[in-house]
Formats: C-alpha cells, structure tokens, sequence
C-alpha cells in the first residue's frame, strides 16, 4: 500500500480511552510536574502550564471535559505519578495533553477510519476512530489544531499569525529529504529510528541467550533477536542503568529488539547528504548542538542475520531459503532442512518444541501418581519430576493443572510438566535451523507452509536433559 495511503499514529492511554495522534505531532512525553502552575480561568479543561524547552506551554486535562472512564487495573498504569504531558504541535501551535501512559507507534490503513459521529458539532472532541490491527485496540483520533481551538489556549510560534495560526509561506512543511524519526535514549546516546520502521516499544521483556552475547524474546508469537548496545556501536550509561524498554523495529517481514531506556520524541530530520561513517549510524547536531544518532534499518539488518529468525508470516520458507553467513558472528552457513522426525510443541515458561522420539507418554497432571515431593509412580517405579513452567528445574510440582511429559533416554525417565501440549509438528513439515553457531547456540523449527501463519519453536532435547 503506498504511503500516502497510512497514518501514522502515536497511541496514548487517557482513562479508559486510547487515543491516536498523528505522529507528525507528538514533539515529547514528558513527566507532568506534581504541581504545574496555574493560569486561573473560570471554564475549560486546562491542568495547568509547563515550560517546555523555554516555552510556556498550556495543558488540557480531557478527563475535565468529557468523561474518559477508568483505566482497568490490569491495562496502563493510571496513577498521578504514571501521568505524562504529551508535547503537540501543529499550525504553528503548541499545546499539552495530560496522558496516563504513552503506547507505541501504530500503523494503520487511511482507508479504515470511520467517522460515528455526524452531528458537526464544534465543540466535541472527536469525530472518528480506527481499529489498529496489531493490538486490536479501538483508537479515537485527536486533531490537534481542533484541541487547541477547543481549549482557546496555546503558545503561539514566533512569527505565526494568531488569526491562521500559521506563518507566512510554509512553517510546517517539512525540508525536501526529511523523514520522520523516533528519538530514543539507547545508553548514553539519543538515537534516531525512522517513525515507520519502529513497530512498538514495551517494557523490557525477559531474554533467553542465543550466543554471541545476545538475547532473543518472544514478541506477537515471533521470536525477535534481542542486540546489546556495543552491537550498535553505542555507549552505555555511566551509571550503568539497564534498559527498562524494548523498541521493536521492523523491516522487510523481520524484526529486531532494541534495548532502549526512554521514548523521547518525534521529530523530523533532513537526512539528505547524511553518510554512516561505519555503515550503520550517521551523526548530526540538533540545534542546542546535542548529537543524534540516525539508523540505517536497511543496513542494521542486512548487517545483522540473526533476524532471520523473526520471519512472520508474511514470508515463507522456500526449499532454497537459509540464514546468512554473518561475518564475525559465528553462524553456520544454510542450515535449514527438513525435520527428519515429528516434534511435540509445548508450552513452559515458553514455547518450545521437543523430538517425540524420546516421549515415552503425555498424561494430564491431575492423572499423574505424584507424591507432593516432586516424584510420581511410572511403571512400578518412582521417577522424579521437573516443572518447566517455572524455568527452575528443582522445583516442586504444587500445582494440579497441566500435563506431564515421561520422557526416556536409556533406561532413566524423567517426568516434565508443563502448562500445556499444543500440537504435533509431522516430519517435513517444519525447517530445523541453528542461530548462534555450533555449540554456543539454539536450534529452532520454523513452521512452514501454505494454509498457516510460520512461527518458530526453540528445540530442547530433553531426553539428553533426562539421561
């Protein structure tokens, strides 16, 4: 679809209601102040003001005008101390918005809008909403220079006409060679990911290791290649701080994770003439002089082929595909085959899939002759228990819901339990792979085919485990 055909949109979480801006908008979230200052007024929504970069900046609280509901527990946080001011910006005007918490960057199809409300009527908020396909979360969609006409409060641009809100010519237009970015604080250093390459950014998930000093998480069903900041070429804070966030970026079908430490702003950058010195990150000043880091996610990922192991469903496994050789990574070359044999698909403390040559039987845990001790009766013997559910393979089973595993390797069984078996993989009807090298990597099984989504499984022996 071509882009004149998207939206891009910023999500933010206003009581029960999230709301799309659009992108082009959104400057910075910032922390409200515990007490921003008062600019008395005998009606309206205004929180309050800010000084935002030097500008005296009014914020509109929406929950004063309309009611937004209540954030459930289980979504966004929804605490005074979990409040954000969103900077906006357009037609040369500059306003806040007060948000409980600030989403991720959505994607969404022009086309799909819809308007509910036909009335015309000036002094409500919103008009339309979208569906935003990844989530499902129904957005309603802010125009900003209606909010600040609404609010009849904003910090007007130097040179803007307060009657158009514009300046002479064109103020907004953006430079030829501009392209949205997303700044984001990686380490020490501010780094710059094009708005349309960066997918989400959500809390630090937990990694497992796939060799090389990397990690990989699990993300929308996909496991997503996790890089360290040295990767980049990035420096690391001095205090050492790690990531709380994970910025997803996207490209050709496959994804990699980008340890971040906070989402700054949206701004636009003329990228003309900008080399990457390495290949990778190209540098500029802002106009306070502070340097920003711009990625090539073009270059990032043919740099790095680890993200092949993220390919969705849009893309297939062909009987020539394969991982590339990564140069000073370690990979093997082509290893993709055919699973010679049938695997078990289980749920653990992840998904994971196991040969089924060695699964002596699955019964159900409630089934099971257990002891409480971590045993169980199996063929007029006691064989000991490990619940992978937990990742702590010494813990005992406490719990009556999920399967066990009766695993043979020689003449040793070893019941595992997991939450739950979720299917059966035939032999050629997955690719086995290796990520990380020989002996400091994972094997994965790659689904593949033409009636399903692909999704991929780590592949763990556990009838050497068992042995």
């Amino acid at each position: 679809m071509p882009s004149a055909e998207l939206l891009h949109l910023a999500e933010a979480g206003i009581g029960a209601v999230w709301v799309g801006i659009p992108a082009h908008s959104v400057l910075q979230a910032v922390t409200l102040p515990p007490a921003p200052a008062m600019l008395p007024r005998r009606h309206g929504a205004l929180l309050g003001v800010i000084e935002h970069e030097g500008r005296l900046v009014p914020v509109v609280d929406l929950a004063r005008w309309v009611d937004v509901g209540t954030a459930p527990e289980e979504g966004r946080p929804g605490s005074a101390a979990a409040a954000r001011v969103l900077i906006l910006h357009a037609g040369g005007r500059t306003i806040g918005l007060k948000a409980d918490t600030v989403g991720g960057l959505a994607e969404v199809a022009a086309h799909t809008v819809t308007r509910l409300h036909h009335d015309d009527c000036e002094d409500e908020v919103f008009h339309c909403v979208v569906r935003e396909p990844a989530s499902g979360r129904i957005l309603s969609l802010l125009d900003v220079e209606r909010l600040a006409r609404l609010a009849a409060a904003w910090h007007q641009d130097a040179g803007c006409s307060p009657d158009s809100g514009m300046p002479a010519a064109t103020a907004d237009a953006p430079p030829p060679g501009a392209r949205s970015y997303a700044v984001l604080q990686a380490g020490a250093d501010r780094l710059a990911l094009a708005a349309d390459a960066l997918t989400e950014v959500l809390p630090m998930p937990a990694l497992e290791p796939l060799g090389a000093g990397m990690g990989y998480c699990t993300w929308r069903g996909r496991h997503v290649p996790v890089l360290a900041h040295a990767a980049l070429g990035l420096e690391a804070l001095a205090d050492g701080a790690a990531p709380a966030l994970l910025a997803i970026v996207e490209h050709g079908g496959l994804a990699l994770g980008l340890p971040v430490h906070a989402a700054l702003s949206l701004q636009t950058v003329d990228t003309a003439g900008l080399e990457a010195a390495d290949g990778l990150l190209s540098t500029l000043f802002d106009a306070d002089g502070a340097p920003l880091r711009l990625l090539d996610e073009a270059r990032l990922f043919a740099r790095f082929s680890e993200a092949e192991l993220s390919r969705d469903a849009g893309t297939r496994i062909g009987a020539g595909a394969g991982l590339r050789a990564g140069a000073g990574h370690g990979h093997e070359q082509d290893r993709r085959a055919a699973n010679a044999t049938a695997y078990i698909v289980f749920e653990g403390d992840g998904m994971f899939a196991t040969a089924i040559d060695t699964v002596e039987r699955i019964v159900s845990l409630r089934e099971a002759a257990t002891d409480g001790n971590g045993a169980m009766a199996w063929e007029g013997r006691t064989i000991p228990m490990r619940d992978l559910r937990t990742g702590d393979a010494a813990a005992v089973v406490d719990a009556a819901r999920g399967d066990v595993m009766v695993v043979r390797s020689g003449g040793a069984c070893v019941g595992y339990v997991v939450s739950r078996v979720h299917l059966l993989l035939p032999p050629g009807s997955g690719r086995v792979y290796r990520m990380g090298g020989a002996g400091a990597g994972w094997e994965f099984i790659a689904t593949s085919g033409d009636d399903a989504p692909q999704a991929s499984y780590r592949i763990v022996e556990l009838g050497a485990l068992a042995a």
